[in-house]
């Protein structure tokens, strides 16, 4: 509390009553709630980096504001971010520890979209994905399916391209999938893998222990294996009720892997022919070799996240809305193409300017089908004014 340092949190600009003011949001859920600041307390939290005390604070908010406050002002919220664990201190680290030893012992990981993303009693979600889902006559795949490439949005706003993408799957059950999705949460590891069972209100999706066991037995994959990023993460937990729902009646296992990023990489710090990224990759192959069921790999990956929500400065109207698609179209082209190195230089080259939320599960997603084909079967663009996502569906066949 001498010198306050906040953790890493997610501030995001929004209009309350003509007044632009600041969420603060816990990507780790960690925190019960959110809150909502002024944008010169927003300023004021940006300088508790661990390196100011309380009176420098109050020193460096006057000097750069040019505006009086008291001490007690920035009393007061030092301890309102203490109060609700947005700091990193003694506080705070007991608490995650705690968390962090329950939810590593638990054999399952139970849906934390529940009654908040998607409906949470069994039938009520089944009614519910049967109306998003339902395309009357589901298409003839072209081929054998390998992989689905499915957005991570909401299904509120993803809708339209899940139903498109995700008809593929009809008929189409593997016994395994493998499942990647991006980690929205800080984590340092390119991989993270979970050994546990995932639950949502239709039942539980078993992961293999045989599987795991092999990803264990060989030390570059072991030390992938890490639980908690999994706990709150959205990206798979939006495909699970799903797959679940369009393969009803057939066993299928998962092996659940998020995605960590791939910033230096785009900023030429670090090479894609990096071990971290070589050797897990390769090392997968060979063990999903070895345990000889087939899968399919599915990646749950939005695409361009642009506009106020995300911190751009400019004005998000229609005509950059269509330079954006283009440049969607230019990425998804090397999807089609099946080519992962062809899809990161894309997104390099405008130096994820457009933040490419699926970059890491995508490129993986293509090098794990490395020989298949692909087609786009879906594409869209939420937009409410001021911000914008957009996410595409692709579905993957066996080489001819």
């Amino acid at each position: 509390m001498e010198k306050p340092k906040l953790r890493w949190i997610d501030a995001s600009p929004f209009d309350h009553e003509g007044t632009e003011m600041i969420l603060l949001k816990d990507t780790e859920d960690i925190a019960d709630h959110s809150l909502i600041v002024s944008k010169h307390a927003a300023f004021l939290l940006s300088l508790m980096d661990g390196t100011r005390t309380v009176e420098e604070l109050k020193d460096e908010y006057q000097r750069t504001l040019g505006q009086i406050i008291e001490i007690e002002q920035v009393l007061g919220l030092v301890e309102a971010m203490d109060l609700n664990l947005f700091l990193m201190n003694d506080r705070f680290v007991s608490h995650f520890l705690r968390l962090k030893d329950e939810y590593e012992k638990a054999g399952v990981r139970e849906s934390c979209l529940a009654g908040k993303g998607y409906p949470g009693e069994r039938d009520e979600l089944l009614a519910f994905l049967d109306r998003m889902l339902s395309t009357g006559e589901v298409p003839e795949p072209e081929g054998e399916v390998t992989g689905i490439l499915a957005p991570h949005i909401d299904y509120g706003r993803g809708g339209y391209v899940y139903r498109r993408v995700y008809r593929y799957l009809k008929g189409a059950e593997k016994p395994l999938i493998v499942l990647l999705g991006t980690c929205h949460a800080f984590t340092q590891d390119m991989w993270n893998i979970s050994e546990k069972d995932f639950a949502t209100p239709i039942g539980i999706m078993p992961n293999s222990p045989e599987l795991c066991g092999m990803i264990k037995a060989r030390r570059e994959l072991s030390k992938c294996v890490k639980e908690w990023p999994h706990r709150r993460e959205h990206s798979i937990e939006l495909q699970l009720p799903i797959i679940q729902f369009m393969t009803a009646g057939h066993k299928i296992e998962i092996l659940p892997i998020l995605t960590g990023s791939m910033h230096e990489q785009i900023t030429g710090s670090k090479s894609l022919e990096d071990e971290e990224i070589t050797i897990p990759l390769s090392s997968l192959k060979e063990v999903l070799k070895a345990y000889g069921k087939p899968y399919l790999v599915v990646a749950g990956a939005d695409l361009a996240h642009m506009g106020a929500q995300f911190g751009d400065p400019f004005i998000l109207d229609r005509k950059i809305l269509s330079q954006s698609r283009k440049k969607d179209e230019a990425i998804l082209e090397h999807v089609k193409n099946v080519n992962a190195y062809g899809f990161f230089n894309e997104v390099r080259m405008e130096e994820d300017r457009r933040r490419i939320c699926g970059l890491t599960a995508i490129y993986f997603q293509l090098s794990l089908l490395e020989g298949s084909r692909s087609e786009i079967v879906g594409y869209d663009q939420w937009y409410d004014g001021r911000s914008s996502v957009s996410f595409a569906g692709g579905v993957f066949y066996a080489a001819d």
